[in-house]
């Protein structure tokens, strides 16, 4: 959970400072407006939350609580390896396909991680 912090931290970080250019070229700056690129920087608060969340639950036991953070960045990693695999597809370029493999492999560590958490509880 905390290459997982530091990566969204890092993303986070990004689409504050460098909006346009996080978009993977999606949005040439040519055409970026003030108020898109305003727009793009809200992803920034979503990233950074993220990072603070998945930060602060690191060390946490085995709960309730813990499980719905991991299920949470299930949703959210392999969300993204499938939109991404999809953007390939749909024209958006091979570049695609590496944050498609990073979401993948955060995706299966977090599918890890409930799975070692339900043994733990031993449910």
């Amino acid at each position: 959970m905390s290459i997982s912090a530091v990566y969204m931290a890092l993303i986070g970080i990004g689409h504050l400072l460098a909006p346009v250019e996080m978009s993977a070229g999606a949005i040439p700056v040519s055409v970026a407006s003030t108020g898109l690129i305003a727009f793009l920087r809200h992803y920034a608060a979503l990233f950074i939350a993220i990072a603070a969340m998945n930060w602060l639950a690191r060390n946490s036991a085995p709960s309730a609580a813990l499980r719905a953070i991991l299920l949470a960045n299930l949703i959210i990693y392999g969300g993204g390896a499938i939109l991404d695999v999809w953007a390939v597809f749909g024209g958006a370029g091979l570049a695609g396909l590496m944050p498609a493999s990073i979401n993948l492999i955060f995706a299966l560590a977090f599918l890890w991680s409930m799975r070692t958490q339900n043994l733990a509880q031993g449910s």
